[in-house]
């Protein structure tokens, strides 16, 4: 076998999806068969006509590169101090002719694939697959065209609300604007000034009263992202790749244009939120090697690093990702390189973007649950901010002494939207709390909320007189939710509760609920999604469950 001979035709690998720009050799995205190789450009006077040709008009250049004999895959990395991240480069591969690359190229028998051209600080690296029986003469020709340096790259940005959520066209562009300069600052040694600006298309616009104001299940969210293109503004969002807590973001990684779900958070966290959801949709996963980096999986107001990858990604703007997708944080079993604070109330005083990770919640023991139940119980309105990832936490640490305050914090009186989150995600939650302990207590609470529109509507009162005095204040154009559609919520919410719990009474109570009369229309709906989560849990475990999804977050 040739060296060369990196792959056989017969045993061809058919890649799913294309590279992102300045994706590392190395990661999953392409182990072998892919062989590597690199290469420089021949410049200065030394290299005559062998080195770089000016282009025909532009700030451009040729250049015909020989890349020798070849076939199968191959990764081929050339050196260029001409190409920047910014750089269009276009690039074409065919069969060499004898006598070296002024003697052109041939239309041979071999079958190429260009599959990928990711132009990086300092040079450009191709994919290609060269599917012959014998090796092949690779040429190929580069065309390099370097955009004017004067003025940043702008993002044309289409803003859509829900009817229920405030925001004008100011603050859109204040958000849009914060996104610009995080994108823009070299606040750091390691960030990369990245020139990329954001403008809103139009006036920001109200989503089709199809699309519900809370997002939880799948195909709330897919009702939400088939809304045209742009970012989208809604009250909660409970479902982001499988039901979730104190979601302020989600996106698809890899998105053919903008596309982005959030909610209102903090107005000086608000553009990070909405450039790492964007960052998603250029094909950005989550990134732990850094606190402060844009794409940290929590939110901060010093999370402003970019590092060269993640530039070009953002200067390239949404990649439209075919077939599979990558994971966002890497594996479930050790959160993505994430380790947990020491202090269980230092973790749950932080906003993860796409909820509390379950991975590191559940390393927490009763001790844990206990601090908490101090802050939930004794101080709620000192800690209102976190009391959803107060709940969630309980939860998932598993101790049958937060089954009674839990149940208490649903069905009290306190209101408000942080407050109201934070009883939804008790409902999901008690799920997993039952899951760990079979705490009749608990199933039997999430059974009646789910089943029973009066107890729904009652635990949802305090709200809707909350919500209605929020929307007379914001004006004509914002309308409040009623009873029935915050009734609903939690109820959904306890639906999806009983499916995490994972025993035989609570897989029948969810399969129950497609067909109750008795139950809101949402609740039938969610419980086909819910029914589905039910079965996965009882038969694979929790565990399981949670490394599956958060291997298929962002395949959305």
């Amino acid at each position: 076998m040739s060296p060369n001979d990196r792959l056989d035709r017969d045993a061809a690998l058919q890649l799913a999806r294309p590279f992102a720009p300045g994706e590392p050799a190395g990661t999953p995205a392409y182990q072998p068969p892919y062989g590597e190789a690199e290469a420089e450009v021949p410049t200065g006077p030394q290299a005559g006509a062998a080195g770089p040709q000016p282009a025909l008009a532009g700030t451009g250049f040729t250049y015909r590169h020989d890349w020798g004999q070849r076939r199968g895959q191959w990764v081929l990395r050339l050196g260029w101090d001409a190409v920047t991240p910014r750089s269009q480069v276009f690039v074409a591969i065919g069969e060499g002719a004898p006598g070296g690359p002024d003697a052109g190229k041939l239309i041979g028998s071999a079958r190429y694939t260009l599959h990928n051209v990711a132009p990086r600080a300092g040079g450009v690296d191709i994919w290609v697959d060269i599917e012959s029986s014998a090796d092949t003469p690779l040429y190929a020709d580069y065309l390099i065209v370097n955009p004017d340096a004067g003025g940043p790259r702008t993002v044309s940005v289409t803003v859509h609300r829900h009817g229920s959520v405030a925001l004008s066209d100011a603050e859109a562009d204040r958000i849009l604007a914060d996104m610009g300069a995080i994108l823009e600052n070299d606040d750091s040694g390691p960030d990369l000034a990245t020139p990329v600006r954001f403008v809103r298309n139009g006036a920001v616009r109200v989503l089709p009263t199809t699309v519900p104001g809370t997002i939880q299940t799948a195909a709330d969210l897919n009702a939400l992202l088939s809304a045209g293109s742009g970012i989208k503004i809604v009250q909660a969002i409970r479902w982001c790749g499988g039901p979730g807590d104190s979601i302020i973001g989600c996106a698809p990684v890899g998105s053919a244009s903008v596309n982005v779900a959030a909610v209102r958070f903090t107005p000086d966290q608000e553009g990070l939120i909405w450039v790492h959801e964007y960052g998603h949709n250029c094909g950005l996963g989550h990134r732990t090697d850094d606190l402060r980096a844009v794409m940290y999986p929590s939110v901060g107001v010093d999370h402003n690093v970019v590092n060269d990858a993640e530039s070009a990604a953002y200067l390239a703007g949404p990649l439209n990702v075919t077939g599979t997708l990558m994971p966002a944080g890497g594996c479930a079993c050790d959160a993505g390189g994430l380790q947990a604070p020491g202090d269980v109330r230092d973790f749950v005083s932080q906003h993860w973007i796409e909820g509390v990770p379950w991975e590191l919640a559940s390393q927490f023991v009763e001790a844990d649950a206990r601090l908490l139940l101090d802050w939930l119980v004794n101080e709620p309105e000192q800690h209102e901010e976190f009391l959803t990832q107060i709940v969630a936490t309980l939860g998932y640490i598993g101790s049958e002494i937060a089954v009674g305050p839990l149940i208490d914090f649903v069905q009290g009186p306190r209101a408000g939207r942080a407050v109201f989150n934070a009883k939804n995600t008790a409902l999901i939650r008690l799920g997993d709390l039952a899951n760990r302990t079979g705490s009749r207590a608990a199933l039997d609470f999430l059974a009646r909320v789910a089943g029973d529109m009066g107890t729904a509507r009652a635990l949802a009162t305090p709200q809707a007189t909350v919500e209605a005095a929020a929307a007379a204040k914001a004006g004509p154009d914002v309308v409040a939710p009623t009873l029935d559609t915050l009734g609903a919520e939690l109820a959904v919410a306890a639906t999806f509760g009983l499916a995490l719990a994972g025993t035989a009474q609570s897989q029948q109570a969810v399969e129950a609920l497609r067909a109750d009369p008795n139950a809101f229309a949402t609740v039938n709906q969610a419980a086909q999604e819910a029914a589905q989560i039910a079965a996965t849990v009882r038969a694979k475990g929790r565990q399981a469950y949670y490394r599956m999804k958060a291997e298929h977050r962002h395949h959305l």
